[in-house]
């Protein structure tokens, strides 16, 4: 009879919980989750992106009501209360992770809790609270921090993460987003409603730089009429305390003349890295790469072959839906042996601002610098009688297609329910559909997803 594996998952979000079910269904023996945190769940229900979307829909609302003569409704001032933002926020968080939800979920999985910092002593054991604990196999869940750029008097001055903005009191009057990316993008959606005098610095050409160009300078656009100054390509350099102030010192990565802005506080999104650090790595053979993440193979196992890991500790894509694909998988692999891969190759994504992004797949600039014979197809939702009927006519759906052999490369949206719609144009690659397919199926009227149709037929 074969030998029931032990494993221990370090880490208690979406990639922890998913490897637990999943070890536990692949029939591991016995199943130890470690966490350090006090609240199990990890980033995304606790700090990231569920009080990010809850903040988000009540500032929509807010945006709404201030809109409603629009819509023959009359709102003889659309006011807020930050406090009770905030507290509906946590209300939220507490429903998904409150009240020992997680830890009931591990109780029906039959798997022990350790709380603590694990760190690896040996290639087969993690100390955890003065105590050492060995198994078969082990699964790295153990999420991502903020990266904060070696920034010249950036300490000194202070500065914002995620989760210190997410606990204020009071919004500033003044606010430096450092990055343009998602999560500096929406938290200048969540404050800039509120009066909150934004400036996003981003170093890339433009925000959004990991999406198609039309898709980005919509979204730049709509935050240029909500005041939103965006200082793009400029690299911060140096911060300095000015009076009660915060002065940051930007200097253009083209050259050109440095500048200085003041604000009431810096709020840093750069982006994340894999929490790595005091995991004793070196102890259990681990190897790292030169961007200083886990060497894996296809199978998300490090160089020590009782080790694997999944999420944003392994470092691929630093999505929810991505951690919990990939803990299911290193579990199998590591429970029943390698034979499960994650493919990434088609990955939707969303990104919560005004108006919202949808994307999946190539860019069109990617598309182009791959050699493809590429075409795009395009249809703006101010022609879609939905979009009139609800006051929405912001928008673009695109499509971008190899025309040789019809396979859709990318699909990329602005506008309302934008990561919604991105998901037909995802399922199609999926199933490698072609463009073609996709405009002939017959779409439902007066709806947003009318576009998808309109722009794969617009495919030249």
């Amino acid at each position: 009879m074969a030998k029931l594996l032990s494993v221990i998952i370090i880490g208690s979000g979406p990639a922890g919980i998913a490897a637990a079910e999943a070890a536990r269904r692949s029939g591991a023996g016995s199943v130890t989750v470690v966490e350090a945190a006090e609240r199990l769940g990890g980033e995304c229900p606790n700090w990231g992106c569920l009080p990010t979307k809850s903040l988000l829909s009540s500032v929509e609302e807010l945006m709404r009501a201030r809109r409603s003569k629009e819509f023959g409704i009359e709102i003889p001032k659309a006011g807020f209360d930050f406090g009770s933002l905030m507290r509906r926020e946590m209300k939220i968080v507490d429903m998904v992770t409150g009240g020992g939800r997680v830890e009931k979920l591990l109780r029906e999985l039959d798997a022990k809790l350790l709380r603590g910092r694990a760190r690896f002593v040996s290639p087969s054991e993690i100390e955890v609270a003065g105590r050492r604990y060995s198994a078969d196999r082990f699964i790295i869940a153990a999420g991502s921090v903020p990266s904060v750029p070696p920034v010249e008097g950036l300490k000194e001055v202070g500065f914002l993460t995620v989760t210190d903005i997410l606990s204020l009191k009071r919004p500033p009057k003044s606010l430096a987003i450092v990055g343009g990316g998602p999560i500096g993008v929406e938290f200048a959606q969540i404050f800039a409603p509120l009066g909150v005098k934004i400036v996003i610095v981003e170093a890339a050409e433009h925000i959004l730089a990991r999406e198609d160009r039309e898709i980005a300078a919509a979204v730049a656009g709509s935050f240029r009429k909500q005041k939103v100054a965006l200082l793009t390509g400029h690299k911060f350099i140096a911060a300095a305390k000015v009076g009660r102030l915060k002065q940051l010192t930007l200097a253009p990565i083209e050259g050109g003349r440095k500048k200085k802005i003041s604000v009431e506080a810096i709020f840093i999104a750069v982006g994340k890295r894999p929490a790595l650090d005091d995991l004793g790595l070196e102890q259990a053979g681990i190897g790292l790469d030169d961007r200083k993440r886990l060497t894996l193979n296809d199978y998300l196992q490090t160089t020590n072959p009782a080790v694997y890991a999944a999420g944003d500790s392994a470092g691929r894509m630093m999505y929810t839906s991505v951690a919990h694909r990939e803990g299911a998988a290193a579990a199998v692999n590591a429970v029943k042996g390698n034979s499960v891969k994650v493919d990434l190759a088609v990955m939707p994504r969303g990104t919560f601002c005004h108006p919202e992004v949808g994307s999946v797949g190539l860019t069109e600039a990617e598309a182009r610098a791959k050699g493809a014979a590429v075409g795009v197809g395009r249809s703006s939702y101010a022609a879609l009688s939905k979009s009139l009927a609800y006051g929405e006519k912001e928008g673009l759906i695109k499509i971008v297609a190899d025309t040789k052999t019809g396979a859709i490369l990318g699909g990329h949206v602005v506008g309302q329910s934008a990561a919604e719609l991105v998901h037909e144009i995802a399922l199609a690659m999926y199933a490698r559909l072609t463009y073609h397919e996709l405009a002939n199926m017959i779409h439902a009227f007066p709806t947003f997803a009318e576009g998808v149709g309109a722009a794969a037929g617009d495919v030249k």
